[in-house]
């Protein structure tokens, strides 16, 4: 049962569901609800008949390997215990599944994890059609808990053991097991000799390559002989890929042997010393990534320093003697502790670990120099081992150091007994982690916050919202979620490169976290978004406040590599419980809400509504469709004419782009550029639609039609573009228009945000011999002084401002001033939205050189147009409608 609210939630999107085809009408669903990898659809016989991928250009996501199989015949094993014919039953019932996780392998792409989940498909009469579903990719999640487990594992082994017979290859075999490699061997160093030889190791059931492991234990390994020698001269983990290839192998034909191809070295330190080398070899060992050489290094640490335990514990027990004459040299601590607590005995390596004489530390029990949340750690074994009931421990904990810092110890405790068995006193091995400690808090801290903000990430600010959900379902209380995208953060950062990007972001975040209440908590989602949780507020008009203070700390000025850069936020508001009552929804109608806000024109706030809810979901269908726009052939150009206002002749031509979708219909531009211009798409469509304007005039001409200059507008983030001047000049190669019949239409806004280099890019693009207009004029902020700075030839007067002439005084008097400037400038002035005879006889008589509008007549397709061409034009005088 989902319960009510699941219920509204259902009744929301079949309200949605029901305004498409039937065939769209499962996927736009799986859109609305699913957020995952890979979308797919299967018949009655379990064969796929649709797969879609976030990125089907990889050949691993190609939907023909796909089509025509079942989920049981691509090879893939259960990889939680169950297994097909389970899977296969649980269809034939036509139940729907979750989270089945399937392991996939091939030599390509490696190890990968799915997790599917699916629901039957049934007709209008009831009839079973198939499952559609979900499958997401999961490899890196199962890959991290492999390797965390890894690490207890290898831990477990070697912290239970008391010496290295056993300890060392059961550590190798579970790093070989855990990676699935055939053989893993550790070189121990023998300092005598100044040479590595075999220590332990362990392999698969193989005879031959048992024989070849017994062979390895004849060498001598000097510094720089083989690849072993090569890491213990380098002290560098080695990734070799191909044993075959590699010169520096010592046993030649060594591959053809074993059918190894692939091997892993990394060195294993005490210390800063190195003691040994960890080899590894198998048919296939993948390029380590960072997460593994993060345990790597971990285990190296850890290996090293149990070796070097094991044989001082070694040591210890096959003569008292030698411990005592080693003692001092040991490159461990070691202690003897009285049955009060008191140091009887420690080496210099004890004294050096906590910052004390030896005169000192023998004052002082293990209690005072132990962190007092860890004081009490050992009492319960201590009093275990004392009574006979135990014969050592092993323990972790925390000691401070002479200066107050804290140094994290492991530590092996034995006890000395008397003649008759009775307690003497307490033998301690005491090994410094502290390192380890801090690579584990460093894996940790990464896996909970952003690196570079040094916030919370999405994993833990989940963790506490639902937590603040408990804690308000539990004692009544209310609290508020703000999502937050930053406007304009993508120009400054395609504008000025990455590190600025950066840059604003950590002063963004600087910024929001010094808006809120220390009991508040901002996180970094990913991006350019951030998301705020406001814990007990009363009303919602707090969490307004709240918002409200954000807007005006994020809009001030921030100077970025000598520029001064300004942004905006759009923020989304969802309060518990009224808007939602578990973390997801929350989080989920929060961003829906800051949809809303940027669609209101950014820079603002905005609470979730039911309408919200609505514009997401559009929202959602325009993003996903638009996306497969230009593939499906669904965008189209319109041209419109501009006339000479003196002979009425047309003289120009504007592209204008226009979108059909078979579900959605006729999408107004208003709504489809904005989307486009977010989610980056605008750049390949304007791509499209330059290329498709400029060969479209040289069709007309082909035609006999006369040469007319063709406008095509581009948007900020085209402008932005870095491979913008290639665009152009490759379109003007390719379809061999004229470059002096080509205008390209930018806004005030476009070239006022950084001047330089915009100066600097259209003057690159004028001097391919391409015209330059400044579309929408008069609603920026240009002034006529920076005016002259750009190469431009064409002033386009806004429409806002031809619509109420000639009755509305004030903008009579603004067209005035711009067609005043024009001629300063020496550019043409062409007017917008002429609709009237009125208009067109205001304009012409003030010297208005170029019309465009209604009047003149409608965007059209090209073949009315090259009819419209081809027939009369209204003079200037006479007047009339196209």
């Amino acid at each position: 049962m989902r319960g009510a609210k699941a219920s509204k939630k259902d009744e929301v999107v079949d309200s949605v569901v029901k305004q498409a085809s039937p065939a769209s009408d499962r996927r736009l669903r799986c859109v609305i609800e699913l957020s995952s990898d890979y979308y797919w659809e299967q018949d009655e016989n379990h064969r796929f008949t649709l797969l879609l991928h976030r990125n089907a250009s990889q050949p691993e996501n190609d939907p023909q390997l796909f089509l025509g199989k079942t989920s049981w015949e691509l090879g893939g094993i259960p990889a939680d215990g169950g297994t097909w014919e389970e899977h296969k039953a649980l269809r034939e019932a036509r139940r729907p599944f979750e989270d089945f996780v399937v392991c996939r392998s091939n030599a390509a792409i490696g190890e990968r994890y799915l997790s599917i989940s699916g629901q039957p498909v049934f007709g209008a009469r009831g009839e079973f059609q198939g499952y559609s579903g979900i499958a997401k990719d999961v490899t890196k999640e199962r890959r991290h808990e492999r390797l965390l487990k890894l690490e207890r594992v290898v831990m477990g082994a070697l912290g239970d053991a008391a010496d290295t017979t056993d300890a060392l290859p059961a550590a190798i075999r579970a790093i070989c097991e855990s990676e699935r490699w055939e053989a893993g061997q550790y070189w121990s160093l023998d300092e005598k000799s100044n040479v590595m030889r075999f220590h332990s190791g362990w392999s698969i059931a193989d005879t031959t390559i048992e024989r070849v492991t017994a062979q390895a234990k004849d060498l001598a390994l000097a510094p720089g002989d083989g690849l072993v020698g090569v890491v213990w001269q380098t002290q560098q983990p080695l990734w070799v890929p191909d044993l075959g290839k590699e010169s520096r192998v010592l046993r030649k034909g060594i591959e053809k042997q074993t059918g190894w191809k692939s091997a892993l070295l990394f060195p294993v330190f005490s210390k800063s010393a190195i003691i040994g080398v960890l080899d590894f070899n198998a048919r296939h060992i993948p390029k380590p990534d960072e997460r593994l050489l993060q345990v790597v290094h971990v285990l190296g640490a850890q290996i090293g320093n149990f070796y070097q335990r094991a044989i001082s514990l070694q040591e210890l027990r096959e003569s008292k003697e030698r411990y005592s004459s080693t003692i001092e040299i040991a490159a461990i601590g070691i202690s003897h502790v009285a049955l009060d607590g008191t140091f009887i005995h420690v080496n210099r390596q004890l004294c050096e670990m906590l910052g004390y004489t030896k005169e000192e530390l023998l004052g002082l029990t293990v209690k005072e120099i132990s962190h007092p949340d860890d004081a009490r750690v050992t009492d319960e074994n201590r009093a275990k081992l004392r009574a006979g009931l135990i014969d050592s421990f092993n323990v972790e904990k925390r000691y401070l150091h002479k200066n107050g810092s804290t140094v994290w110890v492991r530590i092996a405790v034995a006890m000395m007994r008397g003649a008759n068995r009775e307690p003497l006193y307490d033998i301690s091995v005491v090994e410094d982690i502290s390192e380890r400690k801090r690579v584990e808090e460093r894996v940790q801290y990464l896996a909970t916050h952003d690196e570079m903000t040094r916030l919370p990430n999405r994993a833990m600010f989940t963790e506490l919202l639902n937590h603040s959900v408990d804690v308000a379902k539990r004692y009544d209380r209310r609290f508020g979620v703000l999502f937050i995208d930053l406007d304009r953060f993508k120009i400054v950062n395609d504008s000025l490169g990455h590190e600025a990007g950066d840059t604003l972001l950590k002063e963004m975040s600087s910024r929001l976290r010094e808006c809120l209440r220390a009991s508040d908590v901002v996180a970094r989602l990913g991006g350019d978004e951030f998301v705020v949780l406001i814990d007990n507020i009363d009303e919602p008009s707090q969490a307004a406040r709240v918002a409200r203070s954000i807007l005006s700390t994020v809009i001030k000025p921030v100077e970025i590599m000598g520029q001064e850069c300004r942004v905006t936020a759009s923020i989304g508001i969802a309060t518990y419980p009224a808007d939602a009552d578990d973390a997801q929804s929350l989080m989920k109608n929060a961003d829906m809400a800051m949809y809303v806000a940027k669609d209101e024109g950014k820079n603002n706030y905005q609470f979730y509504s039911k309408e919200a809810r609505a514009m997401s979901i559009e929202r959602l269908a325009l993003e996903t469709n638009l996306r497969h726009a230009l593939e499906r052939n669904e965008l189209v150009l319109h041209y419109q004419a501009k006339v000479n206002s003196k002979t009425g002749e047309i003289n120009g031509v504007e592209a204008l782009l226009r979108w059909w979708n078979h579900d959605l219909g006729a999408v107004s531009p208003a709504q489809f550029i904005p989307v486009a211009e977010d989610t980056g798409l605008i750049v390949p469509i304007g791509r499209w639609v330059l290329e498709t304007a400029c060969a479209q005039s040289m069709a007309w001409q082909r035609q006999g039609l006369p040469a007319i200059c063709m406008a095509v507008n581009l948007s900020p983030r085209q402008f932005k573009d870095a491979a913008l001047l290639d665009d152009v000049k490759e379109v003007i190669d390719k379809t061999g228009i004229p470059p002096h019949l080509l205008e390209l239409e930018i806004t005030e806004g476009m070239i006022m945000s950084n001047v330089d280099q915009a100066i600097e890019k259209l003057r690159a693009i004028k001097g391919m011999g391409v015209r330059l207009a400044i579309d929408d004029f008069g609603t920026g902020y240009s002034s006529l002084a920076q005016l002259k700075r750009f190469p431009i030839d064409t002033l386009k007067v806004d429409r806002s401002f031809i619509r109420d002439i000639p009755e509305n005084a004030e903008d009579k008097a603004i067209a005035e001033a711009i067609i005043a400037m024009g001629r300063t400038l020496g550019v043409t002035v062409v007017a917008e939205g002429v609709e009237t005879a009125e208009q067109q006889r205001f304009l012409s008589g003030r010297g208005c050189e170029g019309m465009q509008g209604y009047y003149f007549g409608k965007p059209s397709h090209a073949d009315q147009f090259a009819r419209l061409l081809r027939g009369a034009v209204p003079s200037a005088s006479a007047g009339g409608r196209g």
